[in-house]
């Protein structure tokens, strides 16, 4: 028996590092054409070591960008309540100053 090409593939399962019940699974299919030079075993085993690569480098990107996409969300909110906050303390000082306004002169003598 001759084989002339040799299909492999690499996946990862892995959880959402910030969501609950979402997994993500990354995945890839290698084929390769060989030539009669070409060891199948040697070919199969270093085709097999580049499809786990990829995948593993891809699950590290994702998981990085999750990350990124995390602290940017969270920096975004607090951002969010404190000029929630600022509109409410303005608003706030405003409506003092009107009251304070409104009473009557004081004597001075």
């Amino acid at each position: 028996m001759r084989v002339t090409e040799i299909t492999v593939t690499a996946g990862r399962t892995f959880n959402h590092p910030h969501e609950t019940y979402s997994n993500l699974r990354p995945e890839v299919r290698l084929t390769a054409t060989l030539d009669d030079t070409d060891d199948a075993s040697d070919c199969a085993k270093a085709l097999q070591a580049k499809a786990e690569r990829l995948v593993e480098d891809h699950k590290n990107t994702l998981l990085q960008t999750l990350e990124q996409i995390y602290e940017q969300d969270q920096i975004d909110g607090q951002i969010a309540n404190l000029e929630r906050e600022l509109t409410h303390a303005q608003q706030g000082l405003d409506r003092l100053r009107r009251q304070r306004q409104q009473l009557p002169a004081g004597d001075e003598g």
